[in-house]
């Protein structure tokens, strides 16, 4: 085993990538060394949800079950970190990524705020994580920095399963913390990934050079927009079926204090906008679907503003509209089956908007994501898309 900042340039891991429904992408990675009856040291397998839009990787942890305390449901125990052989706490003032604030009796802690109520807070600690190579053999990268969770509140997607696969993050944005910049010269900056509509077959999370090369893949730039870790982009308009929207330029530009602007993040379930522009887009969807005889508007509620419709017939399928996200020099062209979520309700095939309005931040999230390869170049800070056949493991 190696440390992941002393790695050979040519190690190879691929996290293997599954999308849960609704709109989860998460990755496998083996965490700990526990001795086994043969005596050989064995990891446990956990899945982290992949998140682009925050820094640091944390797993639930065995501490959360103390008073006090609270653990989000999922399907595995928490992780007992106490009987891992390659567990480190990391003591104050012992490591750069410990910040004086957050030492605690002795032991570095974190915190990570991801929206109102919603937060993970625990020890900074070092631990072995491991993950497929390149011979379908396992890496094991020792030394990892991640978040050891003793109280984590409003998980959104700890409810949306009846048993949550998902026990951790992988942090991938920006900053030393984050698991990319950790990987050092394994990843070079670099990562890719392409999310599937299903989970018939895995797909993988790829670094480095080991990214697979994709032709016609449109290239944009990434920004960084303090203190958020997330990956900004520069949205300009956004079109529905070719025509451009009115949006004011000011509702998709990045203000003095941080808000606005738009990021992309495969750790956000569904895309984002703020109000103004989501309103918009809401209208136009709304007048180009109303034209068509198949469809029937679908109330859930009468309080509920949805946007849904009930097929009258399989032509209801028939030409549902495209959005078009206009980014500096690229376009995101976005398929009916990435905009809205078809399902069977009371023996009716229905359909809804996928998107949310939110008041403060416009995101484009995994779910507009799918059926497209995504590359992060953070060193040349540009980020390349495409569609792309995700089952062929791009």
């Amino acid at each position: 085993m190696v440390s992941a900042r002393k790695a050979a340039a040519n190690k190879m891991i691929s996290p293997l990538t599954s999308y849960g429904d609704p709109f989860l992408f998460f990755a496998q990675v083996g965490v700990g060394s526990f001795q086994e009856k043969s005596g050989h040291p064995r990891f446990k397998t956990y899945d982290f949800q992949i998140d682009t839009g925050n820094e640091l990787s944390w797993i639930q942890c065995e501490g959360c079950q103390n008073k006090g305390n609270m653990c989000f449901p999922h399907k595995d125990p928490p992780y007992l970190n106490s009987q891992s052989r390659s567990y480190k706490p990391i003591s104050c003032n012992q490591h750069s990524f410990c910040e004086p604030s957050q030492c605690k009796e002795g032991t570095c802690t974190y915190n990570v705020t991801y929206g109102p109520g919603s937060y993970t807070s625990g020890n900074l600690a070092s631990e072995t994580f491991t993950f497929y190579s390149s011979h379908g053999k396992h890496a094991a990268l020792e030394d990892i920095t991640f978040g050891c969770s003793t109280d984590s509140r409003n998980m959104k997607y700890a409810f949306l399963f009846d048993k949550n696969p998902v026990s951790g993050v992988l942090g991938m944005g920006w900053g030393p913390r984050s698991f990319l910049a950790q990987l050092g010269s394994i990843s070079h900056g670099k990562f890719s990934y392409c999310i599937k509509a299903n989970n018939t077959q895995n797909t993988y999370l790829r670094f480095g050079k080991h990214i697979v090369k994709s032709k016609n893949l449109q290239t944009t730039r990434i920004m960084q927009v303090k203190p958020s870790a997330a990956y900004h982009v520069n949205l300009l308009g956004i079109s529905v079926n070719g025509v451009k929207l009115n949006i004011t330029k000011t509702d998709l530009s990045v203000r003095k204090d941080g808000s606005r602007g738009c990021s992309i993040d495969a750790g956000t379930l569904a895309t984002l906008l703020v109000k103004p522009v989501f309103d918009t887009l809401h209208a136009a969807l709304a007048d180009h679907l109303s034209r068509n005889q198949n469809l029937k508007r679908w109330i859930i509620h009468k309080l509920h503003k949805d946007l849904c419709y009930e097929q009258l017939s399989d032509a209801g399928r028939e030409n549902l509209p495209v959005v078009t996200f206009h980014l500096e020099n690229a376009d995101l062209e976005v398929k009916p089956g990435a905009i809205f979520l078809f399902r069977e309700f009371e023996g009716k095939n229905v359909f809804c908007l996928s998107m949310l309005s939110d008041d403060s931040k416009t995101i484009i999230g995994a779910y507009q994501q799918m059926k497209q390869k995504f590359v992060y170049d953070t060193k040349a800070r540009v980020l390349s898309f495409g569609p792309e056949d995700c089952e062929k493991n791009g």
